[in-house]
């Protein structure tokens, strides 16, 4: 196995410089294809879950996921999700 050094332009894309805000419900990731649309979502107990539309989670019932979106309900609240920028 071979080793290169970690150039500073790849470290700078590889950090984030915007932080979450762990108290709420974050999307993390969106992948799969619209037939089979998935979001990774973290809860803001820290739980990770991997949710599918129609999925009952402990962050809400996931209503639908899009390409840029996920819309979770919990109770009469339906709030929608995006992607950090």
């Amino acid at each position: 196995m071979s080793t290169t050094a970690t150039t500073a332009a790849t470290m700078q894309y590889a950090t984030e410089t915007v932080t979450l805000d762990l108290s709420h419900t974050q999307l993390l990731g969106l992948y799969g294809s619209m037939d089979g649309p998935h979001a990774m979502l973290r809860g803001a107990d820290g739980t990770i879950v991997m949710a599918q539309p129609k999925d009952v989670t402990p962050m809400g019932d996931v209503m639908a996921i899009t390409d840029v979106y996920v819309l979770l309900r919990d109770g009469r609240t339906i709030r929608r999700l995006t992607l950090p920028e």
